[in-house]
């Protein structure tokens, strides 16, 4: 899972050009004479500095514009629009130290709670971009202790602990595990972020959700924990049916499963028991048929699965044909059926 600072910017995406229209849409006048009824009135200096905001090209002489504007007229009209179009432009920047730096200018110069949970994200990510991990989670973490259900600020840390996990850097997993539960359950609970309209929490869920049960899959199985995995990775499978990466990794646990039934089954003394062994095993063996079944269907096409596919392609057959009397008849068809619907 990568959620990357689109996550910290889903709730503030649909006002995040505010600011530039106050300048760009000539509203600039309006606003200096009252403007419409509700709006809010700038002083000519302050319409004097949004413009040097607007024309600054570079990023750091663009905050530093934005920097002079809130020192000045802390409690401008047009605060939380500057705040949160700063926060937007910040987070679009490739290079992570140069985010580290002007995220952290931010955080001291934006210091209201609601402005400080959309820096907080990206931040995270720019700290784990110029590989300083553990300032990124000691960061959130301590960001944590005072905003225990920051739902973005949770999944950019578990979106970072994954990625360590696949690395195979174990510090992380205990609070990354413990980061992606809260953030499931935050999701499930259905506790919409104040500044997320309905519409928008929807589509957020509908894309997480199933990525935090994959993270939260890929991390248990890092750890060892298979049982913990595959009941994640499953729920993943099933909020996201049309991920190949879920049945990929659900196939090789199933399969890592049969194996070690089987040999278990090879050392069993014939009798009632085996034949109960047996017939565990069989069910087990069609589980992973199934899941390679559905690996294969879904990759299809797509170029970063088409190594693991013809392998899968491969082992689907032998095992397919072990269970029908060393024929294929039938196999495809199973294929076919998991196959994502023609565009």
């Amino acid at each position: 899972m990568r959620t990357k600072s689109f996550v910290a910017r889903t709730a503030f995406a649909l006002t995040g050009a505010l600011a530039v229209c106050l300048i760009s849409a000539g509203v600039t006048l309006t606003l200096a004479q009252g403007g419409r009824s509700g709006q809010p009135t700038l002083s000519s200096e302050e319409q004097s500095m949004l413009k040097a905001i607007m024309s600054a090209t570079d990023p750091a002489a663009k905050f530093k514009a934005v920097e002079v504007l809130i020192k000045k007229h802390p409690k401008t009209p047009v605060r939380e629009r500057i705040a949160r179009e700063a926060a937007n432009q910040i987070g679009d920047l490739k290079d992570a130290t140069q985010k580290v730096t002007l995220a952290q200018q931010y955080a001291a110069l934006f210091t209201e709670p609601s402005e400080q949970q959309m820096i907080m994200p990206i931040l995270i990510e720019g700290l784990a971009g110029a590989g300083k991990v553990d300032e990124a989670f000691s960061s959130g973490s301590d960001f944590l202790t005072r905003n225990p259900d920051a739902l973005f600020v949770l999944v950019e840390l578990i979106s970072v602990g994954t990625n360590q996990a696949k690395q195979k850097n174990p510090k992380f997993i205990p609070q990354s595990l413990q980061y992606g539960a809260h953030a499931i359950e935050l999701i499930e609970a259905d506790k919409k972020p104040a500044d997320m309209d309905d519409a928008g929490w929807k589509k957020y869920k509908g894309d997480i959700l199933p990525s935090l049960y994959q993270s939260t899959g890929v991390i248990n199985l890092v750890k060892g924990d298979h049982d913990g995995a595959k009941a994640r990775l499953a729920k993943a499978a099933e909020l996201a049916p049309t991920d190949p990466f879920n049945y990929l990794l659900l196939a090789g646990i199933l399969n890592d499963e049969y194996q070690a039934g089987a040999a278990h089954y090879r050392t069993t003394p014939a009798g009632p028991a085996k034949d109960e062994e047996l017939k565990k095993l069989i069910a087990a063996l069609d589980q992973v048929i199934d899941a390679y079944a559905h690996t294969v269907a879904l990759a299809e096409g797509n170029e970063r699965y088409q190594a693991v596919r013809q392998q899968y392609l491969g082992d689907l057959e032998a095992y397919y044909k072990y269970r029908h009397n060393n024929s294929t008849a039938g196999m495809q068809q199973l294929i076919d059926k998991y196959k994502l619907p023609a565009k």
